[in-house]
């Protein structure tokens, strides 16, 4: 009785008595499609049986991504934006930032669409992040289903739909003449290995702050690359942890500017 109620409580914090209730009973019912939240401008959108709800949780009910940053973010990069959820809790938080959600799916990025489509100032990019420009496709490699899709470099066979070219992050700041980036959020189920491995140098020295989903428990040594070029790249840093979340700020940028 007491881890049912544990497990109630922060959906009737977090949605009010009766609306926390009958989200707990539509999901599972497998029904809820539309929440809207206190705080939250536009509605939000789930696709009922899905790894939906549990981001949803992750993101609106035990507020993993809930941190405290000492400056208003200017520039927020969504990596891995799934269904937009983290885009749209930091664009309620930070009105006047610029966030660029990058999603490869195709399902995923519908519903980010959607999600989005009321917020001015979320660009919106089909591709996955990756080291390098690259051809690559989507693979349900360890049967996580949407939640756990993963990226896998291909030879370019031209013209495969189910195929689709990667960006940098390079490529990013090229793009919308990004200076620094404030917050760099990673859940990029495994490509972070990739992504962390070559090419690093030109951009990471322009974050000041990263969230990141390190992803072992899938492929052994995703983190050794990443913390291998956050010593080699940052002088001084803070880390912390909070749910699945490594943090880390850069301090040099932070509190030096």
């Amino acid at each position: 009785m007491l881890k049912a109620l544990q497990k109630l409580l922060p959906y009737l914090i977090n949605l009010g008595v009766m609306n926390g209730i009958l989200y707990l009973i539509r999901r599972k019912l497998r029904s809820n499609r539309v929440i809207n939240l206190a705080g939250i401008k536009n509605p939000i959108y789930l696709r009922p049986g899905t790894s939906d709800g549990g981001v949803f949780g992750q993101i609106f009910i035990q507020h993993e991504y809930q941190i405290n940053l000492s400056f208003e973010p200017k520039v927020i990069i969504d990596g891995g934006a799934n269904i937009g959820l983290f885009s749209v809790y930091f664009k309620n938080k930070y009105p006047a930032a610029t966030i660029i959600a990058i999603e490869p799916d195709e399902e995923n990025f519908e519903m980010l669409q959607k999600n989005v489509a009321g917020y001015s100032d979320i660009h919106l990019k089909k591709a996955g992040l990756w080291s390098r420009n690259s051809q690559t496709r989507m693979v349900d490699k360890y049967n996580l289903g949407k939640w756990g899709m993963v990226i896998e470099e291909v030879p370019d066979t031209g013209g495969n739909k189910e195929e689709f070219n990667t960006l940098t992050i390079d490529n990013l700041l090229e793009e919308f003449n990004i200076e620094y980036i404030d917050l760099l959020k990673l859940d990029i189920e495994t490509a972070e290995k990739q992504l962390f491995t070559e090419n690093f140098a030109t951009w990471l020295p322009r974050v000041k702050v990263i969230i990141i989903e390190l992803h072992d428990w899938m492929q052994a040594g995703c983190s050794k690359p990443f913390f291998e070029a956050i010593n080699q790249t940052f002088d001084t840093y803070s880390f912390g942890q909070k749910g699945e979340n490594t943090i880390i700020v850069n301090r040099d940028l932070v509190y030096k500017q």
